[in-house]
């Protein structure tokens, strides 16, 4: 088993087929309407206040609406910028993809319920005790470390995508309403400090 292995994801929105909002877009955005100062949110990503202002006109020529509007500071002068109800939708669009995105990623039950990942305690070792095949199925028997035997069907092409045969170790992970059966993978990772999985 591959420990240490998590998956990750990057969201972008798109609109016809061509990339309209990122993660650095969305940040510029939220800093601006935290801030209502664009030389601020520049300074707070630490980018250039020309490629912030390039960006900004580039979402806009593809939806061809503004995303932000300046404003002036009355009488006592100043002035910033805020977002539009148009980038405000965008950044509220965005923040909920990610949101709901990073949500699933780091539900437990989920993975389980999707079969990526099941609890250590429905996991069993053993070895592979008897095997046979047809076209579709496969029957096989694991005798368990317990010690007990268990007998289980699955597919041929899970038998030969595991190379199982009589004598394979293999792990077993019980589900509710199935059992299924996986093989160890002699899978090595080294980094720089030795630390081996």
């Amino acid at each position: 088993m591959v420990l240490g292995v998590v998956p990750k994801t990057k969201i972008w929105l798109e609109l016809d087929g061509e990339s309209l909002l990122g993660k650095g877009g969305a940040e510029l955005l939220e800093n601006i309407d935290r801030t209502g100062s664009l030389t601020q949110a520049a300074r707070n990503l630490n980018i250039s206040y020309r490629y912030a202002w390039g960006y900004l006109k580039k979402i806009e020529k593809r939806i061809g609406k503004p995303v932000v509007e300046t404003f002036k500071g009355g009488t006592e002068g100043g002035g910033g910028m805020k977002l539009t109800p148009v980038g405000k939708y965008l950044l509220r669009k965005y923040n909920r993809f990610e949101s709901f995105i990073g949500h699933a990623l780091e539900n437990s039950e989920l993975w389980e319920a999707c079969g990526f990942s099941i609890p250590d305690k429905n996991r069993l070792s053993g070895k592979i005790v008897r095997v046979e095949m047809d076209d579709v199925a496969a029957f096989i028997q694991i005798e368990l470390k317990k010690p007990f035997t268990l007998t289980s069907i699955i597919t041929t092409n899970s038998i030969e995508d595991l190379e199982i045969e009589k004598g394979s170790k293999v792990e077993v992970f019980i589900k509710s309403t199935e059992v299924m059966v996986d093989k160890p993978e002699q899978i090595t990772f080294n980094d720089e400090g030795g630390n081996q999985i």
